[in-house]
């Protein structure tokens, strides 16, 4: 019997968890990417002393199936419950402790979970796609990917609706999709509360996350929507310097906060999405997944993945008719 072969678009947690559900179910699945590996908005910095994420800082679930995914990673010894030293408030307040229930920080880099997620899934790295067409996919560089029983997207959004020109059902979907934009930053600073995470009580910066795998005093620092919409278009440089004064005032910090990495993520969070776990043309065997279609979060994108996957291998007699 032939192997049905689907051709994904996109490596981070969505089309990863797609990719290796369906090749597990012998399908013939190729992932294609334009960053140097798995990962997505997952995705880890290397640094002198280990590695640090400037993604999604925790992992939580509401329900099954994330769930037991999540406990199967603690068993690995990939993820490691919150507990304790949660900190909220600011400088100029009392500090309160709080709870994060169901939170789980990697202990391995997080886009290594993503790259387990994919099994056998063949994943082409720096292969930036320009067009999806039904059952074909054309890179920048003019190679061509042809004859897939199903072409999936799992990209966000305003990143997909370029590549779907001759898919204009699915293209009219997706207008009222919007993201809201997050800055993240790698500092490193001495003094401050002493935590693992620490929730701001502010409108500029959101969350301050230890980085346990560089040593001591490195931290990743999310800032709000409304600081990334602010400075959306600001350079490297100021956006950093507007972040790192922010922090000093926030923690009361008497000594300069150093900033080793940035990462804009314009895509940070979908603010109004399509619905349901995936988006289809059935006609032109075409799929959307994400959280731009599923949800806001890890566990929406993931789940969304998953969904598709299993309609796809249950539709396996109508696929190949």
């Amino acid at each position: 019997m032939a192997r049905l072969r689907a051709g994904i678009v996109g490596a981070g947690i969505a089309g990863a968890n797609c990719a290796g559900t369906l090749a597990a179910a012998g399908w013939d699945v190729t992932v294609f990417d334009k960053a140097r590996g798995a990962g997505g908005r997952l995705s880890t910095r290397r640094t002198e002393q280990g590695w640090a994420t400037l993604g999604s800082p925790f992992f939580s679930a509401k329900r099954d199936p994330f769930r037991s995914q999540l406990r199967d990673w603690v068993r690995q010894g990939w993820l490691a419950p919150v507990r304790g030293d949660v900190l909220q408030g600011r400088a100029n307040l009392p500090w309160s402790q709080v709870q994060l229930q169901n939170h789980y920080r990697p202990t391995t880099e997080p886009a290594q979970l993503v790259h387990q997620l994919l099994g056998n899934a063949r994943l082409h790295t720096q292969a930036r796609v320009a067009t999806l067409q039904p059952r074909t996919i054309t890179l920048e560089d003019g190679q061509v990917f042809g004859d897939f029983d199903c072409v999936i997207c799992s990209l966000p959004i305003p990143q997909a609706i370029p590549l779907l020109d001759a898919l204009p059902l699915l293209r009219e979907r997706l207008g009222e999709v919007r993201y809201r934009p997050i800055w993240s930053f790698l500092m490193r600073w001495e003094g401050g509360p002493k935590a693992d995470v620490i929730k701001f009580d502010d409108h500029l910066l959101s969350v301050a996350v230890r980085q346990p795998a560089d040593g001591p005093g490195l931290w990743a620092v999310h800032s709000s929507h409304e600081f990334a919409e602010t400075y959306l278009e600001a350079s490297i440089e100021e956006a950093s310097t507007r972040a790192a004064s922010a922090l000093m005032g926030l923690l009361g910090l008497p000594w300069p906060v150093g900033v080793e990495a940035t990462q804009m993520w314009r895509y940070a969070q979908p603010e109004s999405t399509v619905g349901g776990f995936w988006l289809g043309d059935r006609e032109n065997r075409v799929a959307l997944i994400g959280d731009g279609i599923a949800g806001a979060g890890v566990e929406r994108a993931w789940e969304s993945g998953l969904r598709l996957a299993q309609a796809l291998i249950q539709a396996r007699e109508e696929l190949v008719i």
